[in-house]
């Protein structure tokens, strides 16, 4: 979970400079219903208070139980979740990126915030990484990806594409209000810039 500077600075820039490098990203608003469900349904902040690690309470994570798979209880408890963040969490503030990630030792990098294009630049904003594809698009670059990554070249997108992290919940679209759906925006604002993402509506003929 390294930033792309701090990975380079562990392996020297002369490695890193003749390495191929890329990084995934995806829809913001998706990412934050995906990270909600994740953390507390499959990993450890599915745990009692008292028993789950530091960064779940840090983070304002409410408490799992029955009510995730309720989509209404599931929709309002993540929204307060995303105000809770931002108050404890205000634009500028040193701890901003807490509202997009835990810190994984990147808050070494001035410039970290919430957007996951902080992650990838340096102190100049310039990109560190070869490659940057989306999530949403993998499927297509994957042929892309076996070609640069010899580890790759005989694994079906089947086989080492599809989610290995999945999250069970609707379209992230109906989770959202029009505050909290204008905080993640506000958040996120270098995403939504640099990689061109935009709100989608769910499509109803498709399932999540």
């Amino acid at each position: 979970h390294a930033s792309a500077s701090l990975q380079r600075l562990a392996v020297g820039r002369a490695l890193w400079d003749e390495s191929y490098t890329f990084a995934l990203v995806r829809n913001p608003w998706a990412r934050q219903v995906s990270m909600f469900h994740f953390l507390l349904s499959s990993v450890s902040c599915s745990k009692p208070r008292g028993q789950r690690p530091a960064h779940c309470d840090l983070r304002m994570l409410p408490e799992a139980g029955a009510w995730l798979q309720q989509p209404d209880e599931a929709r309002r408890r993540f929204r307060a979740w995303l105000l809770d963040m931002a108050s404890a969490f205000p634009l500028g503030s040193a701890k901003q990126h807490l509202f997009g990630a835990r810190s994984h030792g990147n808050e070494h990098d001035a410039w970290y915030n919430a957007s996951q294009l902080s992650w990838m630049v340096d102190a100049s904003g310039a990109l560190l990484v070869d490659d940057v594809f989306k999530l949403e698009e993998l499927e297509r670059v994957w042929p892309r990806l076996q070609k640069r990554i010899c580890g790759l070249a005989r694994v079906a997108y089947s086989d080492g594409g599809p989610r290995r992290n999945p999250s069970s919940h609707a379209h992230y679209s109906l989770y959202y209000d029009d505050k909290t759906r204008a905080l993640v925006a506000k958040y996120m604002q270098a995403d939504l810039a640099y990689f061109g993402y935009r709100f989608e509506k769910a499509d109803p003929t498709r399932s999540v």
